[in-house]
């Protein structure tokens, strides 16, 4: 590891770091340790110097800057491993390189903004700055059926979180969460995976979080809603990203001992869909009626004139 990274890593801890123990810690001179300080003040870190103790890195209110959001991030596995870029074309795209490397689960990648997010059905996810953006890896030991699970088990880790600011959200199935009946957050599923298999699970999440709707294209920006707008003030998004992961990781280890019985009612208790007209598609396949329930593999079932219909992915809007 280079000098710089390791005193950055150093600093991004709680407590003060003299420079004496920087230096002896990596075996190099004081004045070598003034250097890379003043080398990450650069970049754009803001580092406090007390006499007698040390250096501290100051956590900016709205930070994204790597060590900000490494020091913030308190999983067991989830986020140990987190690659922040300023620009992405995706980061489903960047965390598929690095998982076909053999990237451990838990590796995240985050970036300022995407310049071709994406959304379901490969639509492109509007992805400016002051969202929060990432993709998270997962390996499971479950069968690809299990997969549908899954987008509920995210969709009720971010509506804990947004709870936690003081929003609260709908969750849509599959993978959506709503505030107002507007989208605050969408979430995507990729995996490369045999019928028997799940190879790995690329976790996308995108967040409206430090901006207005406006900025958004038409009609996009009249279908969504921010934290912003709702709270009417800007919130730490690295602590965000921390609080959703650690409900990410607690979910999915319930799920590992369990199953998915529990968080499938938490999802439950979350949505407001139930009992309400919606139209579906998937499969080149339309269908309307009644949100019926999701039953115990994930599915939406959808009661209509001629019997139900189970769905396990697709387009579900409400039928206004």
């Amino acid at each position: 590891m280079k000098s710089l990274d390791a005193i950055g890593e150093r600093l991004a801890g709680c407590s003060f770091v003299s420079g004496e123990s920087l230096a002896s810690e990596l075996g190099i001179t004081r004045a070598a340790v003034f250097k890379h300080i003043q080398a990450l003040r650069r970049q754009g870190y803001s580092i406090l110097s007390v006499p007698g103790k040390g250096y501290k890195l100051e956590p900016r209110f709205d930070g994204l800057l790597p060590l900000e959001v490494i020091s913030k991030v308190r999983c067991r596995a989830f986020g140990k491993s987190i690659l922040v870029l300023d620009q992405a074309g995706s980061t489903q795209d960047e965390l598929r390189g690095v998982a076909s490397k053999g990237a451990p689960e838990g590796t995240v990648v985050l970036a300022l903004q995407q310049s071709s997010g994406k959304g379901r059905g490969g639509r492109l996810w509007s992805s400016p700055l002051g969202g929060l953006w990432f993709s998270l890896l997962l390996r499971p030991k479950i069968p690809f059926r299990d997969l549908c699970k899954l987008s509920l088990l995210f969709g009720v880790a971010v509506a804990r979180a947004l709870i936690k600011l003081g929003v609260r959200p709908s969750l849509k199935w599959p993978n959506d969460v709503l505030v107002g009946g507007k989208k605050i957050c969408g979430i995507l599923l990729e995996a490369s995976a045999e019928p028997d298999r799940v190879e790995y699970v690329l976790v996308g999440i995108g967040v409206n979080a430090n901006f207005i709707p406006r900025v958004l294209p038409s009609p996009i920006d009249q279908k969504s809603t921010s934290i912003l707008a709702i709270l009417g003030e800007k919130i730490d998004r690295a602590s965000l990203l921390s609080s959703i992961l650690v409900e990410s990781e607690e979910l999915y280890d319930l799920a590992s001992r369990h199953g998915f019985g529990a968080i499938i009612e938490e999802w439950k208790a979350n949505s407001s869909m139930m009992g309400k007209p919606v139209r579906a598609s998937y499969g080149g396949k339309e269908v309307e009626g009644i949100a019926a329930r999701i039953d115990e593999d994930g599915s939406l079932v959808i009661k209509t004139p001629e019997g139900e219909e189970r769905i396990y992915s697709g387009d579900v809007s409400a039928d206004r």
